[in-house]
């Protein structure tokens, strides 16, 4: 079968939990594709299912039911090692997304697949790296530990570790979540610095404003599917406030008019 990297396929995915003695369908027979390259930003309340079907692209959590294929591949067919060179996940705590006791440096090469093949000297990848941070304002910090950033600077870095990965499809579970709003700009920066560099991109988000703004597609999940699903602009804010707001009771509070 032939795909461009990156290619996501669902079909038939359900999610299921046990909670209080009772069975809970997180996500609820849904079927989707998302093309190579594409960048879709996931909205909807909490509970909605949005975190469970990253989990479930990533391999973190095992489908009752459906078919998940990166690349044509079934994902039940792949080795963790396998998924992972498919498949990155930035979470919402910037503590999981990097490794304290290793430098900037460090963290980077680890992440680097080019480096790990050789060829680069130390000065060329202090260059590749310094290039990368800088626009962050970390290039003169390569030598510290990553233990010493801040939330908002350890999450830059998970993200710069996200452009080193081989890895065509990027899952970002609310990566902006609680930074301040320069961190967050700058964020959003590196996520479209991936997707220029050809990543798939999932973004979770709860902000209205970026479910509009941000990508090229938005989906909207209600109790465990899909809601809303348009693109580029054909994303209308009054049907997307519409739709995300239903399980709320209607409520549009969160909307900025």
């Amino acid at each position: 079968m032939s795909t461009h990297k990156g290619t996501i396929e669902i079909k038939g995915l359900t999610v299921t939990f046990s909670r209080w003695r009772q069975t809970v369908k997180a996500i609820e027979g849904v079927n989707l594709t998302v093309p190579a390259g594409q960048w879709m930003v996931v909205v909807g309340h909490n509970g909605s299912g949005k975190s469970t079907l990253l989990r479930a692209i990533s391999g973190l959590l095992t489908p009752n039911g459906g078919e998940i294929r990166i690349d044509g591949d079934s994902l039940g067919g792949l080795s963790s090692a396998q998924v992972a060179e498919r498949v990155f996940h930035v979470h919402q705590d910037p503590l999981l997304g990097t490794a304290p006791t290793l430098t900037l440096f460090e963290n980077l090469f680890v992440a680097d697949a080019a480096a790990q093949n050789g060829g680069a000297s130390r000065n060329d990848l202090l260059d590749k790296y310094s290039d990368l941070l800088r626009p962050l304002g970390l290039a003169d910090r390569l030598k510290q530990l990553a233990r010493y950033l801040s939330g908002g600077e350890r999450q830059l870095l998970a993200l710069t570790v996200a452009r080193l990965r081989p890895a065509a499809v990027m899952l970002l579970d609310e990566p902006l979540a609680a930074l301040d709003p320069v961190k967050a700009e700058l964020c959003l920066e590196q996520i479209k610095a991936l997707n220029d560099e050809g990543k798939t991109i999932l973004q979770v988000t709860h902000d209205p404003n970026l479910a509009i703004s941000a990508g090229d597609r938005t989906l909207v999940l209600r109790q465990g599917r899909f809601a809303y699903d348009e693109v580029g602009d054909r994303r209308e804010a009054d049907s997307l406030r519409k739709a995300w707001s239903l399980d709320a009771g209607g409520g549009i509070s969160i909307w900025k008019k």
